[in-house]
């Protein structure tokens, strides 16, 4: 987020919890100028501790050592005025849904939730394990941007999703139950984005960027293509499609690296959309201007509906070349 903000006076507040032992390691590590660290605070035990075990470039087995004490009440105070709150929990007490309320009264900024920790549990030994979100439907009344991977779709919905047309079903049920904007991502897969305008429900497949170089590590990938969605979304007049793409980049560009810091500058991120995108972005704006709806679908009568993923003229909205990918190794977001 913070590379993407260069060269203006921009702010990212971050507010966690550290032990005193990280503190110094982790704020030298977020030392840049436009960063505010004054939300980091020392507690005893502060920090969260994960151990990975890689079984590959993609795959990983973790193992919570220590969990950090939940955010409170009044350090919600902090983040008063901010255009966009970004709310990534790795446990489900790290933010509580009295914290969410707090901040939907206190800014009129917008509320992104990547949904990892909500659906996360931990055993005796520390393991980590995917399990059901039970108080989804109070969550969704406050937060206006839900992200979450083709995984944790189905414990996020509380039964397994099967076939593209489920999965296009629950984003649009989740878009009319409360936040604007649904993104599924599926790994080296097409991201599925649905939303919301004026009482109209739509959806999107947006490719993921390939061939931009091998994947070293995909450890950040979700949170780096996190803040360039928020970022772009901001920037970009609230344009999910846009936000997407930027998103998507922003994952697969952490993914060629094992090292935090090394985005290249925006202007090289914005060549890199422009190289790998160019064809999705010109058949989107042919969308935009003839209503040929090869990217943007309209939900007709409901996601219940049987109709609800059919163009006007019949054809099946599931199939549109433009919004596959065309191949090569992709990040996983």
């Amino acid at each position: 987020m913070a590379k993407l903000l260069e060269g203006t006076s921009d702010q990212v507040i971050c507010l966690s919890h550290l032990a005193e032992n990280d503190f110094e390691a982790v704020s030298t590590l977020l030392r840049h100028p436009n960063i505010d660290l004054s939300g980091l605070g020392i507690l005893e035990k502060g920090t969260t501790e994960i151990e990975l075990t890689y079984i590959n470039e993609k795959e990983r087995l973790s193992r919570q050592i220590n969990v950090m004490p939940p955010l409170t009440l009044t350090e919600m105070d902090l983040l008063t005025g901010c255009e966009a709150i970004l709310l990534m929990p790795l446990n489900e007490c790290d933010v509580s849904l009295e914290c969410v309320r707090k901040l939907r009264n206190l800014t009129h900024g917008l509320l992104f939730l990547d949904v990892h920790g909500l659906v996360t549990g931990l055993n005796e030994m520390g393991g980590r394990y995917r399990k059901t979100w039970t108080d989804a439907p109070d969550w969704l009344k406050e937060i206006d941007i839900l992200k979450m991977n083709e995984n944790e779709t189905s414990w996020v919905a509380g039964h397994h999703l099967e076939g593209f047309e489920e999965f296009v079903q629950f984003a649009a049920g989740i878009v009319a139950s409360g936040p604007e904007v649904c993104w599924i991502t599926y790994g080296d897969q097409s991201s599925l984005i649905s939303w919301r305008r004026e009482n109209r429900t739509y959806w999107a497949r947006v490719p993921v960027v390939t061939n931009i170089g091998p994947v070293l590590d995909t450890t950040g990938c979700g949170d780096a293509s996190s803040a360039g969605f928020l970022y772009s979304y901001i920037k970009n007049y609230h344009h999910p499609i846009h936000s997407v793409i930027m998103g998507n980049t922003m994952g697969s560009l952490k993914a060629t690296s094992q090292e935090t810091n090394a985005f290249p500058p925006r202007m090289e991120i914005r060549g890199v959309i422009s190289t790998h995108y160019r064809e999705y972005l010109h058949t989107l704006l042919d969308d935009f201007l003839n209503s040929n709806q090869l990217i943007v679908n309209e939900i007709k009568g409901g996601p219940n509906s049987e109709n609800f993923m059919y163009h006007s003229d019949g054809r099946n909205s599931t199939g549109s070349d433009h919004a596959r990918d065309r191949g090569g190794q992709g990040a996983s977001t």
